[in-house]
């Protein structure tokens, strides 16, 4: 999570099902009050549904006003999950597999005696200049990139994934 540096936050919340009214958003208020116990300041709460174009520019914009970008959602194994593909476009950078992601994500499958879906392979991706955060609650691993001056963490969308990060 953030360091003493951040004095500002943006807090990004991704998905259809927010946006459409579908499900309630209650990951940007407790990350609000995670944030402010640590010295951040919340400056806005942001939703879009998933695209990569209204992803990726609304990821450089709120990096570009504020110490940290703090999202969540859009990192599942679906072909709506583009919150890899947008930090890599705001990055100006290129997705790679992430090998310890990858040994992560099948070690989670065999535990459960369950074969990996090549869909979920995709988790694994992440920008080149970016670092994956383990997961030990899900399948989706977090991220960690620099878009501009600005620390852009993002999160598993599902709480019980997201509050341990």
């Amino acid at each position: 999570m953030p360091n003493s540096t951040h004095k500002t936050a943006a807090i990004l919340s991704i998905g259809d099902e927010l946006t459409l009214g579908q499900k309630l958003d209650t990951n940007s208020k407790w990350l609000s009050e995670q944030l402010v116990t640590r010295g951040v300041t919340p400056l806005v709460h942001v939703t879009v549904a998933d695209g990569l174009e209204v992803l990726s520019k609304r990821i450089s914009a709120l990096a570009a006003d504020h110490d940290l970008v703090v999202m969540t959602g859009g990192l599942g194994p679906t072909a709506d999950d583009l919150t890899r593909q947008a930090l890599a476009v705001a990055m100006d950078d290129t997705l790679i597999e992430d090998e310890d992601a990858l040994a992560d994500l099948l070690q989670w499958f065999k535990g459960r005696g369950l074969p990996m879906p090549d869909t979920n392979r995709d988790q694994t991706m992440r920008p080149t200049r970016a670092r994956c955060l383990m997961n030990d609650r899900g399948t989706a691993p977090g991220l960690h990139g620099v878009v501009g001056e600005s620390d852009v963490f993002c999160l598993p969308g599902p709480p019980s994934e997201m509050h341990p990060m």
